[in-house]
């Protein structure tokens, strides 16, 4: 596992803006994944959905219509991808990297620990492994 996450971020470093060691990598706690979601609103790009509370993360979920397969941890801040398998999440500064391979009909809920992002607005984009940015918002983390 280790091996693998050393070569992602090898590959994500050819496109970086800065050098890889100034990037923290953040682990991920899948919570759902799904390749055949059915997609019921019909969206064709990928999206990028960012919750801080359990009950609205819920909510989305409902409204998606996908099933959890862990019980998310408290405290987290609970990311929700569709139409994109997230595989790396890199953090600088204000800039929250989450690194994957779009992938239509996909469905990706995870969590990640906030303890090092500052309680302020930070940016989250989503990026495709060869560097383009597919998606990105703006989160105040609490």
């Amino acid at each position: 596992m280790f091996r693998s996450i050393v070569q992602m971020m090898k590959n994500a470093g050819q496109f970086l803006s800065y050098p890889i060691l100034q990037y923290i990598p953040i682990s991920i706690n899948t919570l759902a994944q799904n390749d055949h979601w059915a997609n019921p609103f019909n969206q064709p790009s990928p999206q990028l959905f960012l919750f801080q509370d359990e009950d609205a993360l819920r909510s989305a979920l409902n409204r998606f219509q996908i099933q959890l397969q862990k019980t998310p941890p408290d405290g987290d801040l609970y990311v929700l991808c569709l139409n994109f398998q997230t595989e790396l999440v890199l953090f600088r500064y204000l800039t929250c990297k989450i690194i994957g391979e779009e992938q239509l009909g996909s469905a990706h809920v995870f969590a990640i620990t906030k303890k090092y992002f500052p309680r302020r607005s930070l940016h989250f984009g989503l990026f495709e492994n060869d560097g383009r940015k597919l998606r990105g918002i703006n989160q105040v983390i609490y």
